[in-house]
Protein backbone atom coordinates (compact mmCIF):
# COMPACT_ATOMS: atom_id res chain seq x y z
CA UNK A 1 0.00 0.00 0.00
CA UNK A 2 0.78 3.42 -0.91
CA UNK A 3 0.49 6.59 0.56
CA UNK A 4 0.78 10.47 -0.60
CA UNK A 5 -0.30 13.70 0.23
CA UNK A 6 -3.65 15.72 -0.93
CA UNK A 7 -2.05 17.68 -3.18
CA UNK A 8 0.29 15.88 -4.92
CA UNK A 9 -2.82 13.51 -4.96
CA UNK A 10 -4.74 16.19 -6.52
CA UNK A 11 -2.33 17.04 -9.25
CA UNK A 12 -1.75 13.11 -10.31
CA UNK A 13 -5.70 13.31 -11.02
CA UNK A 14 -5.53 16.65 -13.09
CA UNK A 15 -2.50 16.00 -15.33
CA UNK A 16 -1.26 12.65 -17.68
CA UNK A 17 1.23 11.51 -16.89
CA UNK A 18 2.00 8.44 -16.54
CA UNK A 19 3.60 7.21 -12.71
CA UNK A 20 5.34 4.12 -11.59
CA UNK A 21 5.94 3.48 -8.34
CA UNK A 22 8.17 0.98 -6.82
CA UNK A 23 9.00 -0.60 -3.38
CA UNK A 24 11.66 -2.12 -1.81
CA UNK A 25 11.09 -4.30 1.26
CA UNK A 26 12.43 -6.96 3.55
CA UNK A 27 10.68 -9.26 5.42
CA UNK A 28 12.55 -10.50 8.84
CA UNK A 29 10.84 -12.64 12.18
CA UNK A 30 11.25 -10.61 15.12
CA UNK A 31 10.83 -12.57 18.09
CA UNK A 32 9.07 -10.97 21.22
CA UNK A 33 8.28 -12.26 25.30
CA UNK A 34 5.59 -11.98 27.57
CA UNK A 35 6.91 -11.55 31.45
CA UNK A 36 5.11 -13.68 33.61
CA UNK A 37 5.86 -13.21 37.74
CA UNK A 38 3.86 -15.63 40.37
CA UNK A 39 3.05 -15.19 43.92
CA UNK A 40 4.93 -17.33 45.96
CA UNK A 41 1.28 -18.72 47.76
CA UNK A 42 -1.88 -19.29 47.25
CA UNK A 43 -4.04 -21.70 45.98
CA UNK A 44 -2.44 -22.74 41.96
CA UNK A 45 -5.79 -24.62 41.07
CA UNK A 46 -7.13 -20.70 41.52
CA UNK A 47 -4.96 -18.48 39.22
CA UNK A 48 -5.96 -14.75 38.85
CA UNK A 49 -3.97 -13.50 35.64
CA UNK A 50 -3.45 -9.80 35.82
CA UNK A 51 -2.28 -8.40 32.57
CA UNK A 52 -1.21 -5.39 30.60
CA UNK A 53 0.29 -4.49 27.17
CA UNK A 54 4.10 -4.05 27.30
CA UNK A 55 4.07 -2.91 23.77
CA UNK A 56 3.17 0.04 22.20
CA UNK A 57 2.87 1.55 18.39
CA UNK A 58 5.99 2.30 16.31
CA UNK A 59 4.67 5.38 15.92
CA UNK A 60 5.22 6.29 19.50
CA UNK A 61 6.89 5.84 23.01
CA UNK A 62 3.35 4.58 24.08
CA UNK A 63 3.39 6.10 27.70
CA UNK A 64 -0.36 5.84 28.05
CA UNK A 65 -0.72 2.79 25.65
CA UNK A 66 0.11 0.81 27.95
CA UNK A 67 2.46 2.30 29.97
CA UNK A 68 0.05 3.28 32.23
CA UNK A 69 -1.68 -0.27 32.18
CA UNK A 70 2.13 -1.92 32.76
CA UNK A 71 3.24 0.94 35.44
CA UNK A 72 -0.12 -0.20 37.39
CA UNK A 73 0.08 -3.84 37.23
CA UNK A 74 3.52 -3.50 38.37
CA UNK A 75 2.77 -1.09 41.58
CA UNK A 76 -0.02 -3.70 41.87
CA UNK A 77 2.54 -6.50 41.95
CA UNK A 78 4.62 -4.50 44.82
CA UNK A 79 2.02 -3.40 46.68
CA UNK A 80 0.66 -6.96 47.52
CA UNK A 81 4.24 -8.15 48.03
CA UNK A 82 4.48 -5.36 50.35
CA UNK A 83 0.92 -5.98 52.14
CA UNK A 84 1.78 -9.37 53.59
CA UNK A 85 -1.53 -10.36 52.92
CA UNK A 86 -2.88 -14.31 53.30
CA UNK A 87 -3.20 -15.09 49.45
CA UNK A 88 -5.66 -17.81 49.34
CA UNK A 89 -5.39 -17.93 45.36
CA UNK A 90 -2.48 -17.39 43.35
CA UNK A 91 -1.80 -14.54 41.62
CA UNK A 92 -0.18 -14.28 38.40
CA UNK A 93 1.21 -10.60 36.78
CA UNK A 94 1.50 -10.54 32.96
CA UNK A 95 2.95 -7.97 30.65
CA UNK A 96 1.84 -9.05 27.68
CA UNK A 97 3.94 -9.05 24.33
CA UNK A 98 2.93 -7.58 21.06
CA UNK A 99 -0.90 -6.33 22.03
CA UNK A 100 -0.66 -3.71 19.30
CA UNK A 101 -0.21 -6.47 16.25
CA UNK A 102 -3.09 -8.53 17.62
CA UNK A 103 -2.96 -9.36 20.66
CA UNK A 104 -0.16 -12.09 19.82
CA UNK A 105 1.52 -12.25 24.01
CA UNK A 106 -1.84 -12.97 25.09
CA UNK A 107 -2.95 -15.26 22.53
CA UNK A 108 0.07 -17.68 22.74
CA UNK A 109 0.01 -17.58 26.49
CA UNK A 110 -3.86 -18.65 26.31
CA UNK A 111 -3.29 -21.40 23.72
CA UNK A 112 -0.10 -22.73 25.66
CA UNK A 113 -2.26 -22.92 28.60
CA UNK A 114 -5.13 -24.98 26.71
CA UNK A 115 -2.17 -27.09 25.28
CA UNK A 116 -0.81 -27.98 28.78
CA UNK A 117 -4.00 -27.82 30.78
CA UNK A 118 -3.02 -24.93 32.64
CA UNK A 119 -6.40 -22.89 31.38
CA UNK A 120 -8.37 -25.32 33.80
CA UNK A 121 -6.37 -23.43 36.72
CA UNK A 122 -7.30 -20.19 35.80
CA UNK A 123 -10.32 -18.15 37.89
CA UNK A 124 -10.55 -15.03 36.32
CA UNK A 125 -8.78 -12.44 34.09
CA UNK A 126 -8.18 -8.95 35.13
CA UNK A 127 -7.03 -6.32 32.06
CA UNK A 128 -5.38 -3.03 32.62
CA UNK A 129 -4.92 -1.13 29.04
CA UNK A 130 -5.25 2.97 28.56
CA UNK A 131 -5.33 3.75 32.55
CA UNK A 132 -4.15 7.56 32.28
CA UNK A 133 -5.91 9.32 29.54
CA UNK A 134 -5.55 12.97 29.36
CA UNK A 135 -9.28 14.04 28.74
CA UNK A 136 -10.62 10.57 30.37
CA UNK A 137 -14.18 9.16 31.36
CA UNK A 138 -13.28 6.40 33.67
CA UNK A 139 -14.60 3.03 32.10
CA UNK A 140 -15.79 -0.03 33.47
CA UNK A 141 -15.50 -3.07 31.37
CA UNK A 142 -19.08 -4.34 30.86
CA UNK A 143 -19.94 -7.86 31.90
CA UNK A 144 -22.95 -8.01 30.99
CA UNK A 145 -21.47 -8.20 27.17
CA UNK A 146 -19.75 -11.47 28.10
CA UNK A 147 -21.15 -14.82 26.74
CA UNK A 148 -23.89 -16.72 29.22
CA UNK A 149 -20.98 -18.73 30.40
CA UNK A 150 -18.61 -15.63 31.88
CA UNK A 151 -21.38 -12.98 32.33
CA UNK A 152 -21.92 -13.64 35.95
CA UNK A 153 -18.40 -13.81 36.75
CA UNK A 154 -17.63 -10.94 34.45
CA UNK A 155 -20.54 -8.89 36.25
CA UNK A 156 -19.48 -10.00 39.42
CA UNK A 157 -15.67 -8.60 38.73
CA UNK A 158 -17.19 -5.48 37.30
CA UNK A 159 -19.02 -4.53 40.50
CA UNK A 160 -15.71 -5.04 42.61
CA UNK A 161 -14.34 -2.18 40.31
CA UNK A 162 -17.40 -0.34 40.63
CA UNK A 163 -17.71 -0.56 44.79
CA UNK A 164 -14.55 0.89 45.13
CA UNK A 165 -15.37 4.25 43.21
CA UNK A 166 -18.84 4.39 44.56
CA UNK A 167 -16.68 4.27 48.31
CA UNK A 168 -14.25 6.99 46.71
CA UNK A 169 -17.65 8.75 45.07
CA UNK A 170 -16.28 9.17 41.75
CA UNK A 171 -18.07 9.01 38.53
CA UNK A 172 -17.68 5.62 36.18
CA UNK A 173 -19.51 4.44 33.17
CA UNK A 174 -19.40 1.03 31.64
CA UNK A 175 -17.28 0.17 28.77
CA UNK A 176 -17.78 -1.87 25.41
CA UNK A 177 -16.31 -5.47 26.50
CA UNK A 178 -15.43 -6.67 22.64
CA UNK A 179 -12.27 -8.60 23.48
CA UNK A 180 -10.46 -5.99 21.51
CA UNK A 181 -7.58 -5.85 24.44
CA UNK A 182 -5.49 -8.69 26.41
CA UNK A 183 -8.67 -9.96 28.26
CA UNK A 184 -10.03 -11.18 24.44
CA UNK A 185 -8.17 -14.83 24.41
CA UNK A 186 -9.32 -15.71 27.75
CA UNK A 187 -13.05 -14.42 27.64
CA UNK A 188 -12.89 -16.41 24.69
CA UNK A 189 -11.65 -19.71 26.26
CA UNK A 190 -14.14 -19.30 29.06
CA UNK A 191 -12.38 -17.42 31.58
CA UNK A 192 -14.43 -14.70 32.89
CA UNK A 193 -12.35 -10.86 32.82
CA UNK A 194 -12.86 -7.77 33.68
CA UNK A 195 -10.91 -4.02 33.65
CA UNK A 196 -11.14 -0.31 33.34
CA UNK A 197 -9.97 1.87 30.22
CA UNK A 198 -10.20 5.60 29.89
CA UNK A 199 -10.43 6.20 25.90
CA UNK A 200 -8.46 6.14 23.44
CA UNK A 201 -9.06 8.11 19.76
CA UNK A 202 -12.96 8.65 20.18
CA UNK A 203 -14.56 12.51 20.72
CA UNK A 204 -15.65 12.96 24.15
CA UNK A 205 -19.10 13.91 24.55
CA UNK A 206 -20.13 17.32 25.57
CA UNK A 207 -22.27 15.35 28.09
CA UNK A 208 -19.46 13.87 29.79
CA UNK A 209 -17.59 17.13 30.90
CA UNK A 210 -20.85 17.31 33.92
CA UNK A 211 -18.93 14.57 36.08
CA UNK A 212 -15.48 14.43 34.28
CA UNK A 213 -14.46 17.71 33.55
CA UNK A 214 -11.93 17.86 30.64
CA UNK A 215 -12.84 18.91 26.76
CA UNK A 216 -15.95 18.29 24.63
CA UNK A 217 -15.36 17.79 21.09
CA UNK A 218 -11.88 16.68 21.98
CA UNK A 219 -11.05 12.86 22.22
CA UNK A 220 -9.89 11.06 25.01
CA UNK A 221 -6.32 10.84 24.17
CA UNK A 222 -5.27 13.17 21.36
CA UNK A 223 -2.08 12.07 21.04
CA UNK A 224 -3.42 8.02 21.05
CA UNK A 225 -1.30 6.34 18.79
CA UNK A 226 0.66 9.09 17.84
CA UNK A 227 4.67 10.15 18.79
CA UNK A 228 2.86 13.08 21.82
CA UNK A 229 2.14 9.53 23.90
CA UNK A 230 5.16 10.38 26.07
CA UNK A 231 4.96 11.06 29.86
CA UNK A 232 2.81 14.63 29.77
CA UNK A 233 0.42 12.80 28.14
CA UNK A 234 -0.76 11.06 31.80
CA UNK A 235 -3.91 12.28 34.16
CA UNK A 236 -2.44 11.86 37.29
CA UNK A 237 -5.80 11.62 39.08
CA UNK A 238 -7.24 8.77 36.83
CA UNK A 239 -4.21 7.07 36.88
CA UNK A 240 -4.14 6.58 40.64
CA UNK A 241 -7.90 6.50 41.38
CA UNK A 242 -7.70 3.39 38.86
CA UNK A 243 -4.59 1.79 40.24
CA UNK A 244 -6.42 2.09 43.85
CA UNK A 245 -9.43 0.26 42.54
CA UNK A 246 -7.28 -2.22 40.63
CA UNK A 247 -5.84 -3.13 44.00
CA UNK A 248 -8.70 -3.42 45.63
CA UNK A 249 -10.65 -5.73 42.81
CA UNK A 250 -7.32 -8.03 43.23
CA UNK A 251 -7.07 -8.25 46.92
CA UNK A 252 -10.89 -9.25 47.08
CA UNK A 253 -10.21 -11.95 44.43
CA UNK A 254 -6.96 -13.10 45.99
CA UNK A 255 -8.47 -13.94 49.72
CA UNK A 256 -11.91 -15.01 48.13
CA UNK A 257 -11.68 -18.23 50.04
CA UNK A 258 -14.27 -20.21 47.06
CA UNK A 259 -13.34 -18.05 43.99
CA UNK A 260 -14.85 -20.35 41.32
CA UNK A 261 -18.21 -20.88 43.50
CA UNK A 262 -17.83 -16.74 44.03
CA UNK A 263 -17.39 -16.53 40.10
CA UNK A 264 -20.43 -18.65 39.23
CA UNK A 265 -22.77 -17.25 41.43
CA UNK A 266 -24.90 -13.21 41.41
CA UNK A 267 -22.77 -11.46 44.22
CA UNK A 268 -24.61 -8.28 44.16
CA UNK A 269 -26.54 -6.12 41.93
CA UNK A 270 -25.37 -2.72 41.11
CA UNK A 271 -28.57 -0.08 38.86
CA UNK A 272 -26.77 3.27 39.92
CA UNK A 273 -24.37 4.80 36.93
CA UNK A 274 -23.28 8.00 38.40
CA UNK A 275 -22.26 9.14 35.53
CA UNK A 276 -25.02 7.75 33.08
CA UNK A 277 -26.39 10.93 32.43
CA UNK A 278 -25.75 10.05 28.28
CA UNK A 279 -25.49 7.53 26.57
CA UNK A 280 -23.57 7.31 23.22
CA UNK A 281 -25.01 6.00 20.14
CA UNK A 282 -22.21 3.33 19.68
CA UNK A 283 -22.01 1.53 22.84
CA UNK A 284 -18.76 -0.03 21.08
CA UNK A 285 -17.44 2.94 20.75
CA UNK A 286 -15.12 3.11 24.14
CA UNK A 287 -13.25 -0.20 22.68
CA UNK A 288 -9.31 0.71 21.64
CA UNK A 289 -9.61 0.64 17.74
Amino acid sequence: VFGIGHDLGVSLIESSAVVRMFSDEETVTVYTSNVIADTTTGDADQVIVVGSHLDSVPAGPGINDNGSGSATNLELATSLFASNLTLTNKVRFAWWGAEELGLLGSEYYVSQAIESGEINNIACNLNFDMLGSPNYFRGVYDGNGAASDIRTGSVNIQNLLTTYFDFADLPWNLTAFTGRSDYGPFIENGIPAGGLFTGAEVIKPKEYRADYGGLANASFDTCYHADCDDIYNINQEVLTSNAQAAYYALTNLAQERFLSNWLDTTQFEKSRLRAANYKLEDFAIHTKA
